[in-house]
């Protein structure tokens, strides 16, 4: 690379740029400050318009991507037409990309120093166009990536647990050369990608494809068998496997807590979510109330809404500036129709001859900051009010159900604890990833853990000799 003149605009030969950063780092600007606040350049702009200088990794979309993705070599490839060298660009740190493609939240966005000049690059997007290219190039794509594959090692890993994590630790694993063998409670893989995720938002050929791919390269499926009921950790690893994964998820309820709940024609999210998925439920009349202001609420809501009600509304115990579901999620089920009420909760359920007929509801005020960081909800005397309601739909959270481990295998906060190796404490053999780990994650982050997890049983199957 070489520079022109005291702005020191760089001129690089993109034939021999390796993205190394180096040069950004040698850049004099980094050095003589007053660099970095020239009006007429774009790097004084930059530097004025973002935390450039707080960033660990350049460029600023890898270091936000939990993946560490090489954001901008596959974008360039993109924008040059090597659609195939960007999906096996892609393919390098990203197992599920179609599914990353529709689901992801994109910090990499976010992170995007182009965003300070005028609209963030569409990553998201971008990476879905090339799954879609996958889509017609399947064989060819599986078998580049079978010749990235190590050799056998004669390790068996049994994971438990079919979603985003463990479907990444699976791909990682076989790619290490492990034999793999996923078994879920449901009868198909994808785990919250499919029972929980509705299809408007996350297209079930697209899931199955990603699927297919790592099931492509070797990876086995048992369905329709759940960890805890059907069989133990003990049972698996008197089955020859040298090494589990717990990847279970984030599947139990958290429950409103008020009087009525219990009654027909209430349901909790994923109850309710699994039945509209599966096509069990079709049709919703009168008034739907969902409560919850994540996006699991704007999914149960988005989805009620396409059953046709007369009526749906979301109920909030928070401002809008405080709601934990991504912005674009928000705006588009506003679009679609969805009522959203902010600073309400609800009191209890009223019911009428063994089912739901209307709500009891309380205002809320903003008081101190709470452990989550926001300002704590707290209920307004005298202010409640009671109103139709024909189903009501509890959306406020969901955590692990890790019942199946024992003593000091499982924390305060009810998920899995390992050591720092990644080892559930007192299991020898045994790992965890994902959601029973960290609690409620994106997908995102939930293939990073189940990546991060399968690097782990490599260290310790290689280490330990099994």
């Amino acid at each position: 690379m070489t520079v022109l003149g005291r702005t020191h605009i760089p001129v690089v030969r993109n034939q021999l740029c390796q993205r190394c950063s180096v040069c950004v780092r040698a850049c004099p600007a980094e050095v003589l400050t007053d660099f970095r606040s020239e009006p007429d350049t774009y790097r004084g702009y930059v530097y004025s318009n973002t935390d450039l200088m707080s960033q660990e990794t350049l460029p600023p979309c890898r270091g936000a991507c939990p993946l560490g993705q090489k954001v901008r070599d596959y974008v360039q490839l993109l924008e040059s037409g090597n659609t195939r060298e960007a999906l096996l660009v892609i393919r390098e740190d990203n197992p599920l990309p179609g599914i990353c493609g529709y689901v992801c939240h994109h910090p990499c966005e976010q992170a995007c120093v182009r965003g300070s000049w005028d609209e963030p690059v569409a990553i998201r997007e971008l990476k879905r166009y090339a799954a879609h290219y996958e889509l017609d190039h399947s064989g060819e794509i599986v078998e580049v990536l079978k010749g990235r594959k190590k050799p056998p090692k004669g390790k068996k890993v049994v994971i438990v647990g079919a979603g985003p994590a463990g479907l990444a630790c699976a791909f990682e694993l076989v790619m290490q050369g492990c034999e793999v063998t996923i078994m879920d409670a449901l009868d198909r893989p994808g785990g919250m990608l499919v029972g929980g995720i509705p299809s408007f938002r996350l297209p079930r050929p697209i899931v199955e494809h990603d699927v297919q791919v790592i099931q492509s390269l070797g990876v086995a499926f048992v369905g329709s068998t759940k960890l805890g009921d059907d069989f133990s950790i003990e049972d698996l690893k008197k089955d020859d496997a040298d090494g589990v994964v717990l990847a279970t998820g984030a599947w139990k309820e958290i429950a409103l807590g008020v009087a009525g709940e219990q009654t027909t024609g209430c349901f909790e999210c994923l109850e309710f979510l699994g039945m509209v998925n599966a096509g069990r439920l079709r049709t919703l009349s009168g008034t739907v109330v969902v409560i919850g202001g994540g996006n699991a609420a704007l999914d149960t809501a988005r989805s009620a809404l396409r059953l046709d009600p007369e009526r749906i509304r979301i109920i909030y115990r928070r401002s809008r500036d405080q709601m934990p579901a991504s912005p674009e999620e928000i705006d588009a089920a506003i679009r679609e129709g969805v009522e959203i009420r902010y600073l309400e909760a609800p009191t209890r359920i009223i019911t009428d001859s063994g089912r739901v007929s209307g709500i009891e509801l309380m205002k809320m005020e903003l008081g101190e900051i709470d452990e989550t960081g926001r300002r704590r909800p707290v209920p307004r005397e005298g202010s409640s009010v009671i109103e139709r309601a024909d189903t009501v739909i509890s959306a406020i959270g969901q955590r692990p159900e890790v019942s199946f481990l024992e003593g000091t295998a499982i924390t305060e906060n009810g998920t899995a604890w390992c050591d720092e190796n990644g080892m559930v404490q007192g299991y020898e053999g045994v790992f965890a990833a994902g959601d029973a780990v960290s609690g409620p994650s994106t997908v995102v982050e939930a293939i990073a853990s189940g990546k991060a997890a399968a690097h782990r049983v490599m260290d310790y199957l290689e280490g330990n000799g099994v």
